[in-house]
């Protein structure tokens, strides 16, 4: 595709402009510093990229005074440009202000911007002119960029995508290709393979990732285990001189001797057969002792069950007039409520009715409120009818309703009930109190038990507990002696038993801590071998990125004729960081990063650049080289070429057409 014309209009400070390019031919515009040379670049850029071409965000192509922003104003950029087919197409942008008016407001204010789209002169939508501009560029919004601007692809694109776009012109190389090819790096492919799966394999940056997170967990078990094994042979307690089977034998012996103690101590508490008789005679007495107090208590209860009977009865009937009572009670105090209304109701409807029976016919009404004129006579007898009928008809509803909700013969109907029923709670709280003065009397007829503690046959039982206690007492002081030299016996043997079993314990802990230092001596190798299996992984994994960086760099270099392209750098330590720099050959035949090459060799670099992108996508865009004056001679492009040269001789913009 090729520019045939650009117009601007208010573009920048650019009032009106506009450049021919005959047959899409090559051209040069010159001009002084400041005379408007980028802003026909802009112009371009913005009409087909929708950015300024610095790349500078926010752009727009507002005209600006002295005091700032010109209102009121459109400003435009307009292309006709010839395709590869020979179609002329028309693309023209329109940037300016909207106004609008709020409600209640006779001025109109500023409300923000709009673009305005046309195709051949059509107005259309952004996304329809979008979808034009990608049709006539190759189906993609990058590819023109890349192809109008010599610097776009080796400045302002990342590396990565430098990189994607150069694999997809020479070809990739796939990774079984190059370990194949590579008797150093044929073990590889074993690394690779996913855990569990005999044909899934990584990449290899996806196992430097899982082998570098490895590496640090391993490296982080390994620092840590030499302060565990310390820790643990720090534990191993002191057993010089500890053997387990005397250590056995000495507690078999304490054992028995602990046994044949228990035995003396059991007959020494059950050998005297006088003493166990007088506590099971104790034990019988006592049972006696329960037996007379339940017969005591049985015999007494006994005489006042009929007294019992009677009070329990007496009782019940004071509950049930009680409950008569208060359920009168309640009875009174709702039929009262309802009184009330009714007597409130019906005075209200006698005080509506006598206030609605002293309203009489207004003559004023019989005027005319608008001309004061007295009304026609027989208008006037229809409104006094009117009246004496509504007034007629709210009398009688209002005595409807007094007779059908507040009647006296209703008020004196619930004044009956409500006598009536406090009568009825008068009779229930006199039986009520009648049957509670019955179960009093009743109450002190009762005949109160004599304490059983105090009969003759508690005394006479209880003496003879007595008794057997004493001689019991007597006896159990011999006992008692006997029994405390027993249980300190006892005790030695416990402790000397409890010394043994710590050697014991000394002896397994010391067992448990040296297998401990043992397994993770064993782990420490173990990842030490495993942390050299993974270094040897990754030196694979480098060695492979350098024979397919290498194998890339030539195939990928063959496409240009002089630019190169460096694909990784070499660190400090060996390793690999992945790259995608454009080189440029010196005058000496060095290669120089495009970054600090001389402007010259950078607009050649990426005209080069360019004309093989084109050839390999198929399409071509007008290019725009600025600072054209710093070269002084182009590479041949098959593409058309508009040169910005800075002429100082030049205080207007001049286009100057190149010859075929």
């Amino acid at each position: 595709m090729k520019l045939l014309k650009i117009t601007l209009h208010n573009f920048q400070g650019i009032k009106n402009l506009s450049f021919d390019f005959p047959d899409g031919r090559s051209a040069s515009i010159y001009g002084d510093n400041a005379t408007g040379k980028t802003t026909v670049y802009n112009a371009l850029t913005w009409l087909l990229f929708d950015k300024a071409s610095t790349g500078a965000k926010n752009f727009n192509p507002k005209t600006k005074g002295t005091d700032g922003d010109l209102h009121h104003l459109e400003h435009s950029s307009e292309g006709v440009f010839i395709t590869d087919t020979g179609r002329h197409i028309t693309l023209r942008k329109t940037y300016h202000e909207t106004y609008k008016k709020k409600r209640g407001s006779a001025t109109e204010e500023f409300s923000g911007h709009t673009v305005e789209y046309a195709v051949d002169g059509v107005p259309v939508k952004e996304k329809e002119y979008s979808e034009t501009l990608i049709g006539l560029c190759g189906g993609d919004t990058e590819k023109p960029k890349m192809l109008t601007m010599p610097d776009y692809f080796p400045e302002q694109l990342s590396w990565d995508t430098r990189r994607k776009i150069l694999l997809e012109i020479c070809g990739n190389i796939s990774d079984d290709e190059i370990i194949r090819s590579n008797g150093e790096i044929r073990d590889l492919k074993d690394f690779l393979r996913m855990n569990g799966t005999s044909e899934q394999y990584y990449t290899t940056d996806e196992y430097r990732k899982v082998a570098a997170a490895r590496k640090s967990e391993i490296n982080k078990q390994l620092t840590e285990i030499p302060a565990r094994i310390d820790e643990a042979a720090q534990a191993i307690p002191d057993t010089m001189g500890l053997e387990e089977t005397e250590i056995e034998h000495s507690i078999e012996e304490l054992t028995k001797k602990k046994n044949e103690l228990l035995t003396e101590r059991a007959e020494a508490m059950n050998g005297d057969s006088a003493l166990a008789a007088m506590r099971t005679e104790i034990a019988n007495t006592k049972t006696e002792i329960a037996e007379a107090k339940a017969q005591h208590l049985k015999g007494q209860n006994d005489r006042n069950s009929s007294v019992d009977a009677d009070i329990l009865l007496a009782k019940r009937e004071a509950a049930d007039e009680r409950r008569k009572a208060e359920d009168a009670d309640i009875d009174i105090k709702r039929k009262t409520a309802e009184r009330t209304r009714l007597d409130t109701l019906r005075t209200k409807l006698l005080s509506d009715y006598k206030t609605l029976s002293s309203t009489y016919w207004n003559e004023a009404q019989a005027i005319c409120p608008t001309c004061g004129q007295t009304l026609p006579e027989d208008k006037v007898e229809a409104m006094i009818e009117e009246f004496n009928v509504r007034k007629s008809k709210e009398l009688e509803e209002i005595n409807r309703r007094g007779k059908a909700e507040a009647s006296k013969t209703a008020i004196r109907e619930l004044d009956d009930e409500i006598t009536k029923l406090q009568k009825q709670k008068e009779v229930a709280e006199n039986q009520q109190m009648a049957a509670e003065l019955r179960a009093a009397n009743l109450a002190d007829k009762r005949v109160i038990p004599a304490p059983f503690e105090e009969t003759e046959i508690y005394a006479k039982l209880a003496d003879r507990i007595a008794e057997l206690e004493a001689s019991i007492a007597d006896r159990s002081k011999y006992a008692a002696k006997a029994l405390s030299v027993i249980d300190g016996n006892i005790k030695v043997i416990d402790d000397a038993i409890r010394d043994e079993r710590d050697k014991q314990m000394q002896l397994t802990m010391a067992e448990n801590q040296k297998r401990r230092i043992g397994e993770l001596e064993k782990q420490e190798k173990k990842l030490s071998a495993e942390f050299e299996e993974l270094e040897k992984g990754l030196y694979l994994c480098d060695l492979f990125t350098k024979a397919k960086v290498s194998a890339l760099t030539d195939r990928i270099n063959g496409k240009f004729k002089s630019v190169r392209f460096r694909l990784f750098q070499e660190q400090i330590n060996g390793g690999l960081k992945e790259d995608c720099e454009v080189m440029i050959p010196g005058a000496d035949g060095s290669l120089v990063p495009y970054t600090f090459a001389n402007n010259a060799a950078r607009i050649n670099a990426g005209l080069e650049i360019i004309n093989t992108l084109a050839e390999h996508w198929g399409v071509q865009m007008p290019i725009v080289v600025d600072n054209a004056e710093s070269i002084t001679h182009l590479i041949k492009s098959d593409a058309q070429i508009i040169r910005l040269v800075v002429s100082e001789s030049d205080p207007k913009l001049r286009l100057e057409v190149h010859t075929e």
